[in-house]
């Protein structure tokens, strides 16, 4: 009786440990599903909301003009810049990219080509001009993720120690500019003059 109750116990455990073996991967499967859901789920202007007032995350890629060279914040100039997200895919990239071009001879301004071929974004950068004093390979949107990007165009206001400080969504019109960007950043550089003095004819 003890023999046969034991081997019972014996084939019971080995069933036991048969079934755990199948179901192990399973609900490690289920568990990565969970992980990328939420991170589906994210949104990505809370992410951006979260970044105001933080530095740059940090990164390391292409330069879209010299594939061969990288860039990181280290390149970033040390005066308050813009960060502007786009694409030559970008119809609103398009429609706000004169105002850039203006907006570059007063502040810098750091590129991002979010989710493009990277030849279409030095094409359109060679038939429209170039605002742009660096410009980031961003065609799998790395670092737009870390910044929480949830579309293009996007403009960031960045002061000289590498530090988000403001955040537009959308296109950038001549009066977001002066009512909205101009008065933050005469706010960093304590230098109203000039930048009323400059734009005043927008």
């Amino acid at each position: 009786m003890r023999f046969v109750a034991h081997s019972l116990y014996a084939e019971n455990r080995k069933d036991n440990e048969e079934k755990i073996t199948l179901f192990t991967p399973l609900l490690m499967l289920l568990g990565v599903c969970i992980l990328l859901i939420a991170g589906l789920n994210q949104d990505p202007k809370k992410i951006a909301s979260a970044l105001i007032n933080k530095p740059i995350p940090e990164f390391y890629q292409a330069n879209l003009l010299a594939p061969s060279k990288a860039i990181s914040p280290k390149n970033f100039p040390k005066q308050p810049f813009l960060l502007n997200i786009w694409g030559s895919w970008c119809g609103y990239c398009k429609e706000e990219h004169p105002l850039l071009m203006d907006i570059a001879q007063t502040i810098p301004i750091i590129g991002i080509d979010y989710r493009d071929n990277p030849q279409n974004g030095r094409e359109m950068l060679k038939r429209m001009g170039n605002p742009f004093l660096l410009t980031i390979d961003d065609s799998q949107g790395e670092l737009a993720m870390k910044l929480g990007v949830d579309g293009a165009p996007e403009t960031y206001l960045v002061d000289a120690h590498g530090i988000i400080r403001y955040r537009h969504s959308g296109l950038l019109d001549r009066e977001t500019w002066k009512n909205v960007f101009i008065p933050k950043i005469q706010e960093l550089t304590k230098n109203e003059n000039l930048f009323n003095r400059t734009f005043i004819r927008f």
